[in-house]
């Protein structure tokens, strides 16, 4: 190679500004590799001098994402390959390259990889593939939260505490990214939660964010949390995992609202729309699980047992549930999937850390009480219609209830305990309409269904509702206690 061509070969640092990396996670997880690499490559017999080809991949590991986001790893090394790497040599380049390609992926077709056989030593490779694995699990949501408190061996496994408060997740995906270790070390390795004491800063948003940064925290992690129950809901072993699917939708669309303003000319607005769609999608499923749910429920159970018809009954119910799961399936199909994670990649991993770099911040404080404002006062004005018969002005209330309850708890950080207690009224008062709409719900779904219900049920239901209506106005009137409005109106300076 001549000096001219050296003198082309980018370093770390320009790769990274060329293609726009993602340098806060890079930056994160080279430096959770390396804190695995300094405790623990003298038992495992890495030698010392691998240290700097580590901290090198672990830098460029998603530097390709820019490129090509659904092949980001082979995208990544290629780059590395064919622009070469200032500082290192050609040996060590391919290293780097093959390294990056291991932090993903399924493991066996990884080995097999051509840039990982090619080399003179591919097990050198894998076993510092194997820590950046596991350390690219540990910010799995994006939040830069984890932190390895402690590493300690036995007599047959390293034992890995960490502390992720934000995103406890990030455990459990680094313990299944440990698959590469397991195969390429003779000690095994476990990931546990790190159990007592603080962290230095467990909360998400603090008032000196950038704006942005402070959305793409906001939306990284309910994107993550769809993403971990997407396996489950399609199983319906349970509801759960689709009730969490669909707040945390709910959670990143507020988001998109919130940062409207400062995410203008991105992505956002597509992804907002695509992902109300398929929540509208999830609802009939999880309306049926929620009724299957309450006709299940031991006091409903105790109540109708004994009832001629009523095994049937729930028989029908629960089929009439299944029936709804091929929706689930078909929403969430990987297919589907796959170009909602290339759009919400794009966006967190392209777009907004560009605007970060590019872009001078707004106060966060003052967008916050901004949008916490408007969301308030518009729920103010239609708080006449907790008293309409309409269940569907019943559901326009909730939902505007809900957008403040969440805005609360996005900003309480950074507004403060009035606004942290104000989430908790407007919930406590959203509570009560939730299970309103809940029993409208199951009424509708009794009225058309193919077996007729008893008529005890349906009273049961009408009661219950009459309950909730008793509750709500009790919520609603402690939510409205004067002291505490003066308080809140102080607060987001709302004029009297």
């Amino acid at each position: 190679m001549s000096g001219a061509q050296r003198m082309m070969k980018l370093t770390i640092g320009r790769l990274c500004s060329k293609y726009q990396n993602e340098d806060a996670h890079t930056e994160h997880v080279t430096a959770l590799a390396l804190r695995l690499f300094d405790a623990t490559h003298k038992r495992l017999r890495i030698p010392a001098a691998d240290r700097a080809l580590l901290k090198a991949a672990g830098r460029l590991h998603d530097v390709g994402y820019s490129v090509n986001t659904l092949a980001h790893r082979e995208a990544g090394a290629d780059l590395v390959l064919r622009e070469g790497l200032g500082g290192y040599s050609d040996a060590d380049r391919d290293l780097i390259a093959a390294v990056m390609l291991l932090h993903s992926g399924a493991v066996p077709a990884l080995r097999r990889h051509r840039q990982v056989r090619r080399l003179s030593d591919p097990r050198r490779a894998l076993r510092l593939g194997a820590l950046l694995r596991i350390a690219d699990g540990l910010d799995y949501g994006h939040q830069q939260d984890a932190a390895i408190k402690s590493v300690e061996f036995n007599t047959d496994a390293v034992r890995v505490t960490v502390r992720s408060s934000r995103f406890p997740y990030n455990i459990e995906r680094a313990d299944q990214k440990s698959d590469l270790w397991w195969s390429v070390f003779p000690l095994g390795i476990e990931i546990v939660p790190a159990i007592g004491g603080r962290d230095a800063d467990p909360t998400l948003l603090r008032r000196n964010l950038h704006v942005l940064e402070a959305a793409r925290r906001l939306l990284s992690l309910q994107f993550k949390i769809v993403l971990i129950n997407v396996d489950s809901a399609r199983k319906g072993e349970s509801s759960k995992p689709l009730h969490d699917i669909r707040v945390a939708i709910r959670r990143a669309c507020a988001v998109l609202r919130a940062f409207r303003k400062p995410l203008a000319g991105t992505s956002a607005e597509k992804i907002s729309r695509v992902l109300q769609r398929l929540n509208r999608a999830l609802g009939p499923p999880r309306d049926a699980d929620v009724a299957v749910a309450f006709l299940t429920s031991d006091d409903v159970r105790k109540q109708f047992a004994q009832k001629a018809g009523w095994p049937a009954f729930i028989r029908h119910q629960i089929y009439c549930r299944r029936q709804l799961l091929p929706v689930v399936r078909r929403q969430l199909a990987d297919r589907k999937l796959a170009a909602l994670k290339v759009e919400i990649g794009r966006l967190l991993r392209i777009e907004m850390p560009q605007l970060i770099k590019n872009v001078s911040s707004v106060s966060l404080e003052k967008l916050a009480r901004r949008r916490l404002r408007k969301e308030f006062c518009r729920t103010y004005a239609l708080a006449r219609l907790r008293r309409s018969k309409s269940s569907d002005d019943l559901h326009r209330f909730r939902i505007a209830l809900r957008r403040v309850r969440y805005l609360g708890e996005f900003f309480s950080p950074v507004l403060g305990t009035t606004v942290a207690t104000l989430k908790e009224r407007v919930h406590a008062v959203e509570r009560s309409l939730a299970r309103i709409h809940d029993i409208d719900v199951g009424l509708l779904r009794l009225a058309s269904g193919r077996l007729e219900p008893p008529h005890s049920l349906v009273s049961l239901l009408k009661q219950r509702r009459r309950e909730h209506q008793v509750k709500l106005d009790k919520t609603w009137r402690r939510f409205n206690r004067p002291a505490f409005q003066r308080s809140i109106r102080r607060k987001l300076k709302i004029e009297s």
